[in-house]
């Protein structure tokens, strides 16, 4: 999902609200007008009906039909309160009323009066069990009020009176998928669609639950067929649009959310979900512009503006990102995410009053998520290293690992097995073979080695030339290796690698290009800066062989300083302790050593410390490995306009510096843990 872009609620659909009413009761006369009346109500003749109406009531003001019919005809224009003035005095007129009763429920519910729905469905019930279209607005009722179990047993109840109740299938779908009943919310909807193949809440419903799953393909077939049958369906372009972008689909899912835009200008989550491809695709002017244009719509969200704010600093306008994130802040004082996006930006040289207000929100404990003080110790320990207080940065910097390592489970052993199970797969008898055909595109540049050694700064660089587009972190040849695993018996990666044949490394290596060309239709290098790629030196020799491998490397001791004081949005299991931290240290460097064993001259190691001391030749070095003429641009790499969205952003908007080199030692006590299990 684009950064930070939120995806709208999902709705349960459009509820059917089943609106009977009984025949005419009266003098002749009277049925006579309001029969006129009714016909003309079905017509949308409204202004008409009204008239007759109220013919009717002036004659007979205790009128119940007249009554009932003439508040249903004010809830249609929006008038509820009316409404329910005129309905309640129907029921008061004629107390077993069940039509009036269940139609006094739909408004009250409308109207967020939840409890007094549910009475008067209740007494409706009461009068007749069986009325499969009050059980049917009661779940809605029950549902809306957030008791799921008895919205489900109402809609079962409709059911079983009514067996061909799509809408109570489709409703009993919603509820089931909410409660992680995935199957038989399918189960559901199916039936639905089966009684109603036109039924578009239904294919949206389904599609949302396949999306859930995960099954994306399936899900979209169920989007376009919703909005086929009801063109002006906004949420289900959106949500077409989401599940193409998950697919990598960008061109697509930008397609689908002006769609949404055409139909709905105002759909807020569409600005914003469009200015994030736009981000991902380098358009940067084009994603501000829409992000500008969601706040047109709710300047007072303070969400938009911190989603501002992550776009102008991963672009590099970091004043203009400042000025978002306090505007955030004052609209959303105990914005978290706010202030520790402020603080990667700004240097401090003295204490101003974000550092107090920060230091008052992490103290709250028990009064705000655990997430959002693992960010703000975080932030905290940033912006006392900024002010030297070496001891106090590390003191939050400590909490805050100890609450985000307390939050999820983890083991070594794992990384310790996945390491051993590579090595042993990419073996020198495995590149003997005929492996390594692959695709013969010469296009990708891989820059890989462990968070924070530096891999953004060399991307940075090589994006600065005319010739290359940096494409930022891409998860894409992870993807590719669970789908050409799926279906394998028994062989996950990297086993799996073992059952393919020289066909299918072509196809993997076709595919990762067909992908990567999405961010850049007609740049002749990307460049693909996920660190975590190191696993896959040996399959991307495999499907690419004629791609360029850079491996950033860094002091062991600065580089796992700078991934235990950060706080990462990815998972990173081993970062938040530091015996875990260094043990898998330990095991990049052995599988480095391996790659370099079996695939020699393949990569290109660059060392963050060279390239800080001698930046001109150090550049000149890997322009020569990569196969490209010089370009002065690179020398001012922090001038060039493009996305960057890893915890390096601000530090590659600057010339480079040397204040991160052996900052360890400014910590060299408390880090002894660390030094003993990377040394030890």
């Amino acid at each position: 999902m684009t950064k930070k872009n939120r995806k709208i609620k999902r709705t349960s659909g459009h509820r059917k609200k089943t609106k009977r009413v009984s025949g005419p009761h009266g003098l002749p006369s009277q049925q006579n007008k309001l029969q006129q009346a009714l016909t003309l109500h079905q017509a949308g003749r409204l202004h008409e009906a009204e008239a007759l109406y109220r013919q009717v009531l002036s004659a007979e003001p205790d009128h119940p039909d007249a009554l009932h019919y003439l508040g249903m005809l004010a809830h249609q224009v929006g008038k509820n309160e009316i409404a329910v003035e005129l309905i309640s005095k129907a029921v008061n007129c004629r107390p077993g009323y069940v039509n009036a009763l269940n139609n006094l429920g739909i408004v009250l519910n409308e109207m967020g009066q939840l409890d007094e729905a549910i009475t008067c469905y209740r007494q409706a019930l009461i009068l007749n069990p069986d009325y499969a279209e009050v059980h049917f607005n009661l779940g809605n009722a029950q549902k809306d009020k957030g008791n799921p179990d008895e919205g489900a047993a109402s809609y079962r109840r409709a059911l079983s009176l009514k067996p061909g109740y799509a809408e109570a299938h489709n409703n009993l779908g919603v509820i089931l998928n909410e409660q992680g009943k995935v199957e038989e919310a399918v189960a559901s909807f199916r039936q639905a669609l089966t009684l109603k193949p036109d039924y578009a809440e239904a294919h949206y419903n389904l599609g949302n639950n396949l999306n859930d799953q995960a099954r994306l393909d399936e899900a979209i077939a169920s989007y376009r067929r919703a909005f086929t049958l009801k063109p002006g369906y906004a949420e289900a372009h959106y949500n077409l649009g989401n599940a193409l972008r998950d697919q990598g689909n960008l061109d697509e899912a930008a397609a689908s959310y002006r769609q949404v835009l055409v139909l709905k200008p105002d759909y807020v989550e569409a600005h914003i979900n469009l200015g994030g491809i736009l981000k991902t695709q380098g358009r940067l002017d084009e994603a501000i512009a829409g992000f500008r244009r969601a706040l047109s719509i709710k300047p007072d969200y303070a969400e938009i503006h911190y989603n501002l704010g992550v776009i102008l600093r991963e672009s590099g306008k970091l004043d203009d990102a400042i000025a978002c994130y306090r505007k955030a802040l004052s609209l959303k004082s105990d914005y978290a995410a706010a202030f520790k996006d402020l603080t990667t930006i700004v240097k401090y040289t003295e204490v101003d009053s974000i550092i107090p207000a920060m230091e008052e929100l992490y103290n709250k404990k028990g009064d705000i998520p655990d997430t959002d003080r693992m960010a703000l110790g975080f932030a905290l320990g940033k912006v006392f290293e900024d002010l030297r207080d070496y001891d106090k940065s590390f003191g939050y910097i400590i909490e805050a690992n100890l609450l985000k390592r307390g939050s999820y489970e983890y083991s070594i052993r794992n990384d310790q097995d996945i390491f051993k199970r590579i090595t042993e797969t990419f073996s020198p008898d495995f590149f003997a073979s005929d492996h390594g055909l692959g695709s013969q595109e010469r296009m990708p540049i891989f820059i890989v080695g462990m968070p924070r050694s530096g891999t953004t700064l060399v991307e940075q660089i090589l994006a600065s030339h005319h010739l290359v587009f940096g494409a930022g972190e891409l998860a894409v040849l992870t993807d590719l290796i669970n789908a050409f695993c799926t279906g394998q018996k028994g062989a996950p990666f990297p086993e799996c690698m073992l059952d393919l044949d020289a066909d299918a490394f072509e196809k993997m290596g076709a595919d990762y290009i067909k992908r990567i060309r999405e961010y850049a239709k007609d740049a002749p290098y990307i460049t693909d800066k996920m660190p975590y790629n190191f696993l896959y030196v040996g399959l991307i020799r495999t499907i690419l062989p004629k791609a360029k491998v850079i491996h950033c490397m860094r002091s062991p001791m600065d580089n796992c300083l700078s991934i235990f004081k950060n706080y990462f949005k990815e998972k990173h299991g081993y970062a938040y302790d530091m015996v875990e931290l260094g043990q898998y240290y330990k095991l990049y460097r052995a599988l480095m050593a391996h790659w370099e064993k079996v695939l020699p001259g393949f990569m290109y190691t660059v060392r963050y410390e060279e390239v800080v001391a001698e930046q001109q030749n150090q550049t000149k070095n890997l322009l020569d490995y990569c196969g490209l003429p010089w370009d002065q641009a690179c020398l001012a790499f922090h001038k060039t306009e493009r996305t960057v969205s890893t915890a390096s952003l601000a530090q590659v908007r600057q010339p480079i510096y040397k204040d991160s080199v052996e900052l360890w030692k400014q910590y060299e006590t408390q880090l002894e843990p660390l030094r003993k299990a990377i040394y030890g």
